[in-house]
């Protein structure tokens, strides 16, 4: 089985200003003159094209294809992912698609806007006391996703799971016999040493988390929210890859080796291939996979 992992394509949506309320200002400003351009719309392209070449059985989309929640987002970027949503599409939300309450339909009363534009390809609902779970089973892999993001202040951009969340995950995991699965949620539960984020940034209880994993370890946990790829490797304190396949669609610099990865399970192993934008070239290719082993970090 082939699987293609995608985040934080922070898609350039042009907004009318007077349409900005609230956070949005702010927020949409801070994208317009330091991010935009790193964000050209041929990258895009490139991956579409790579994709249809790969042909995978799955594509994993693991949040933020917009910036500030704007309903004209939604509606652009349903348009720009077109070529990838099917029936094996699976996506979950990131904290700038939840960047306001209204986003999050707040009242009660409104779907929120995630939910609204691309439920299709969101999984099927899984009932919990409170909280997000959905799941989407492919071949003899179960896709499970998890939602960590809530509105913020502008300032932060921390996550946070839901311990029943975790409970109701492996319960039914147990109860449908579900061996394999991949666990998506849009921030990390691990960071390179070099890469650790500060409290305003990270998962908030990502430990807590890591720890009930173990009960039932998935194959691999997809994430996204730092923009710069990594991998890594099972190790005892958490037994199963982690990787990172922010920004898919953003150009790489100095800080930030973007890229989105490919992975190939046969049932018994999993490998790992990373694909970075070549500017000579124009196109994905495949190169160096930045990985990470136990002995070699840390990072927590």
């Amino acid at each position: 089985m082939k699987l293609v992992h995608l985040s934080d394509l922070h898609f350039p949506v042009v907004l009318p200003f007077s349409s900005l309320k609230g956070k949005m200002i702010p927020g949409y400003l801070n994208y317009t003159f330091r991010r935009r351009k790193k964000y050209p719309i041929s990258l895009w392209n490139a991956i579409v094209r790579k994709v249809n070449l790969i042909n995978p059985d799955a594509i994993i989309i693991s949040g933020d294809i917009t910036n500030v929640s704007h309903w004209k987002e939604y509606d652009e970027s349903k348009k720009i992912l077109e070529p990838v949503l099917s029936n094996n599409t699976f996506m979950i939300p990131g904290n700038h698609d939840r960047y306001t309450e209204e986003a999050t339909g707040y009242s009660g009363k409104e779907i929120p806007y995630y939910e609204k534009f691309f439920s299709p390809w969101m999984g099927e609902t899984v009932p919990t006391k409170s909280g997000y779970l959905r799941i989407k089973k492919i071949g003899k892999l179960t896709l499970v996703g998890w939602d960590s993001n809530m509105p913020l202040s502008v300032l932060n951009a921390y996550g946070y799971v839901k311990e029943e969340i975790v409970h109701s995950t492996l319960e039914y995991l147990e109860k449908e016999k579900l061996d394999h699965y991949f666990l998506i949620c849009h921030h990390p539960i691990w960071n390179p040493p070099e890469r650790q984020e500060s409290s305003g940034h990270r998962m908030k209880n990502r430990e807590e988390i890591a720890e009930l994993l173990k009960k039932r370890p998935p194959l691999a946990y997809l994430h996204g929210h730092v923009h710069t790829n990594w991998v890594k490797h099972p190790d005892p304190q958490k037994p199963y890859y982690v990787i990172n396949s922010a920004s898919s669609t953003r150009i790489s610099d100095q800080r930030h080796q973007s890229g989105f990865h490919v992975m190939e399970w046969n049932e018994k192993q999993l490998q790992v291939k990373r694909f970075s934008y070549s500017e000579e070239q124009g196109e994905f290719t495949e190169t160096q996979t930045i990985s990470y082993e136990e002995k070699e970090t840390n990072g927590r």
